[in-house]
């Protein structure tokens, strides 16, 4: 079974956890309930709007030792880098490789050694090409831009900009070469993973919009897509922050989750600008909308971050049509809740409960599948 881009199950386990030794439960709960709204948010910034930029920060930290270390506003304090290990535990367990995440974590150690030390101004650019399809991932990929910024209050911060294209391997070499010499040893998404470039500042290059222009991107530096985003979808990631409180089921999870995205699907014009109001003004609470919109599992895509429930639908309540494999829409025999097949293709397990019970989407044209007899 694939893990998915956005794992309702780590919100959970991470609320919950024990509060670190030495921080208020207050200020532990606030920081766990900001770091899942802001996941949501850039997942379906990612995911659903399949947005150009977005923008977070990470500050730079000092710990009583002397070790200097990237650390997130929303994640528990410490270093982030833990999060990085932690994929590479979560999978092994699972018997998934993990040669993706050891790369990604190798390339992290590297951006924080170099840039928690560095200069006010001091770049960064780090290539995250998608994965193989084979595994469950799209075609577009990232390249984050991160810069060394200084707040006379806060102290040093580091910027990054995910910067979302539909580059291959070459294209992203053609323009990496001219700030990294070893580029041209890439030949695999792991060698970009683990080699991120840093890159001083020159008179030609000060800012990120400028690595922006020189990578060949016509289009602006622009989140204003976030402005729409947050007050519509806020209500229902308090709804779903609300059942993580709870202790809710990963079921009741995922389908607030399927909620929120189909809600942002419907209104993606809106949120870029291309329509002026929203389609429909809720005035109710975050249940009826759970489920009124939950019960449907969106389009599947697979993204540069590994396989997710991702795309994009002009009506996603209308009825599936069937195609080779039979009908696309199906009720799992063990949750009960409805899958969505991908056009033309099988399903190996439940999107919802994970079930490898093939009967949930059984043909007879499935049976016969030397894929599920191997």
């Amino acid at each position: 079974m694939r893990t998915e881009a956005y794992t309702v199950g780590f919100d959970t386990a991470n609320y919950h956890a024990p509060v670190p030794q030495g921080y208020s439960q207050e200020e532990i709960t606030k920081r766990r309930e900001g770091n899942i709204s802001e996941n949501i948010l850039r997942y379906l910034g990612e995911y659903r709007l399949g947005a150009k930029y977005d923008e977070f920060f990470y500050s730079i930290k000092t710990s009583d030792v002397g070790e200097t270390y990237l650390e997130s506003p929303h994640a528990d304090p410490g270093p982030i880098i833990n999060v990085y290990r932690k994929a590479i535990d979560y999978r092994q367990e699972r018997g998934l490789s993990v040669k993706r995440e050891v790369a990604e974590c190798l390339g992290f150690q590297k951006l924080q050694d170099e840039l928690a030390y560095a200069p006010v101004g001091t770049m960064a650019l780090w290539v995250s090409p998608p994965g193989s399809k084979e595994d469950g991932y799209g075609t577009h990929s990232f390249t984050f831009i991160a810069q060394v910024l200084e707040d006379p209050e806060e102290g040093k911060s580091l910027r990054i900009i995910p910067y979302r294209n539909e580059l291959g391997i070459e294209e992203h070499k053609e323009y990496l070469k001219y700030f990294d010499k070893n580029v041209q040893n890439y030949d695999k998404d792991t060698d970009f993973l683990a080699n991120p470039t840093i890159i001083r500042q020159s008179d030609t290059i000060q800012t990120s919009d400028d690595i922006i222009t020189l990578i060949g991107e016509t289009e602006k530096f622009n989140i204003e897509w976030r402005d729409k985003l947050i007050p519509l979808v806020m209500p229902l990631v308090g709804g779903f922050i609300q059942l993580v409180r709870e202790n809710a089921s990963d079921q009741e999870l995922i389908k607030a989750r399927y909620a929120i995205e189909n809600r942002v699907l419907e209104e993606k014009d809106y949120i870029f600008g291309k329509e002026k109001a929203p389609k429909i003004v809720f005035e109710k609470t975050p249940q009826v909308i759970f489920e009124r919109y939950g019960n449907i599992t969106p389009p599947v895509v697979g993204g540069s971050c590994g396989f997710s429930a991702s795309g994009e639908s002009s009506s996603i309540f209308s009825t599936q049509p069937e195609d080779k494999y039979g009908k696309r829409t199906f009720a799992c025999p063990d949750c009960g809740m409805t899958n969505l097949r991908p056009e033309n293709e099988l399903l190996s397990s439940c999107q919802h409960c994970g079930s490898d019970n093939v009967s949930c989407c059984d043909t007879s044209e499935k049976k016969s599948s030397p894929a599920l007899t191997a």
